[in-house]
């Protein structure tokens, strides 16, 4: 349907141009194979295979923010909704949040969902004003499951909450339509709202 939906270069002189695909690019480079994207929210580049290709110019993973950092107000709003989430025994159920840019202003919708003590599920994940959507893990630690590599299939930063009952932690990913890569939380909000940030930088995968 559209010719540069998808594009394809080969990195073999400086600089390299802009980027021309409608959803994303992959980049053939001197490191391997790279993949990128920008939306109105951030821009990024990631490696997705590492291999040595002599005689093509070098590539850095990047990750540009284009908006200001979230306030960690509404992260520390988001944990205590997620805390009064339970059933009718009183489980804590999994909950999902979508941070939406209006205009200047940032707000935190949690739409319409089915939930149970492992699972939730909405529609509406395409929004463009979605700048991040996080989904609580109850008592269990934050990771993201087989589950969330199938439904986090956009382009977005996606999160993810545990322990909110005891000492909550908290993980973020950048996810280029099923390629993910790991982002402190400090990239994305201007402060860690009380929770810990357990990335680490020297993660390269997504979590199986």
């Amino acid at each position: 349907m559209f010719a540069n939906l998808v594009t394809y270069r080969v990195h073999q002189s400086l600089p390299l141009p802009a980027n021309d695909a409608i959803a994303y690019q992959y980049i053939l480079a001197a490191g391997g194979v790279f993949v990128r994207a920008e939306t109105r929210f951030w821009a990024a580049t990631l490696p997705i295979a590492r291999c040595e290709i002599r005689g093509l110019q070098p590539l850095q993973p990047q990750f540009r923010l284009k908006v200001p950092r979230l306030s960690q107000q509404l992260l520390v709003q988001v944990l205590a909704d997620a805390r009064r989430d339970r059933g009718g025994d009183g489980c804590l159920h999994e909950a999902l949040y979508r941070f939406q840019h209006i205009g200047e202003r940032v707000r935190v919708v949690k739409p319409a969902q089915q939930a149970t003590a492992t699972r939730v599920r909405s529609p509406g994940g395409d929004d463009p004003t979605t700048i991040l959507e996080l989904h609580s893990h109850g008592w269990m630690e934050a990771f993201f499951s087989r589950t969330d590599n199938l439904d986090e299939q956009g382009a977005h930063i996606y999160g993810v909450i545990g322990r909110v009952d005891g000492a909550p932690e908290i993980r973020l990913r950048l996810g280029l339509y099923g390629y993910w890569q790991p982002l402190p939380v400090t990239l994305l909000f201007d402060g860690d709202g009380g929770l810990n940030d357990i990335i680490r930088q020297k993660e390269r995968s997504h979590e199986g």
